[in-house]
């Protein structure tokens, strides 16, 4: 559990098998071994729906954290988090501190998501070693947290992957189908949905992704949403 780990400043990672950020881990384990002797971890949860996906990730990283897959995307769901990587800050006392980030730390995925990796370690070294504030003020806090309050559509887009989910674990794939383009109707810009099920729907979240996040990116939303600071 992660109330397990409060006490310590903790960064909750959640990533998935289903985009680059599946090559981090081995970075976030150096991250671990640089700052756990100053009260410092990570968790890290994969939102993969099968286990054997996530699976050569977790073990190929040799990582000495807490590491977990959500089948159910219930992380995702109770962060509101629209896509992977998606990086929470948390202090001793269990506050969030630092809400729903975005950082990729493998080359090509940091230059698509426009955020230096080195630079966004700096700023965690900062926060656990010398007490920097993780976020600029409480306003700036205060409005980054407003901004990732899932709307009513996206609430019910929420509802429907849920469902979706239950239909799909219980055989029923075409009605599970339908709920998954409900879900990504509503939600368009979502990716733990539109990716997160896309193997469900019999499509390869890899192979198959880049026309949808065309079209996603033509509507006029943002695939990431990292904080400028």
């Amino acid at each position: 559990n992660l109330s397990e780990h409060f006490g310590k400043k903790l960064c909750l990672v959640v990533h998935a098998s289903w985009w680059g950020c599946r090559q981090d881990l081995p970075v976030w384990q150096k991250i671990y071994s640089e700052l756990s002797n100053y009260n410092f971890t990570v968790f890290s949860v994969m939102e993969d729906k099968n286990i054997d996906d996530a699976r050569p990730w977790i073990e190929g990283a040799n990582a000495e954290f807490p590491c977990t897959i959500d089948t159910e995307h219930i992380v995702s769901d109770l962060y509101n988090m629209f896509n992977v990587p998606t990086i929470v800050w948390i202090d001793e006392s269990g506050k969030i501190v630092r809400p729903n980030d975005v950082v990729v730390m493998n080359e090509s995925g940091a230059k698509l998501v426009k955020v230096d990796p080195e630079e966004y370690i700096q700023k965690i070294r900062n926060w656990v070693i010398n007490d920097s504030n993780p976020v600029s003020s409480k306003d700036e806090f205060i409005k980054l947290k407003n901004q990732r309050t899932p709307t009513d559509k996206e609430q019910l887009a929420r509802a429907e992957f849920a469902l979706g989910q239950w239909l799909f674990d219980n055989k029923e794939i075409s009605l599970a189908g339908n709920h998954f383009e409900r879900a990504t109707e509503l939600s368009p810009a979502d990716i733990m949905i539109q990716r997160g099920t896309m193997s469900m729907r019999g499509m390869d979240p890899m192979k198959d992704y880049g026309p949808i996040a065309g079209e996603i990116i033509q509507k006029g939303f943002k695939l990431y949403r990292p904080i400028r600071d």
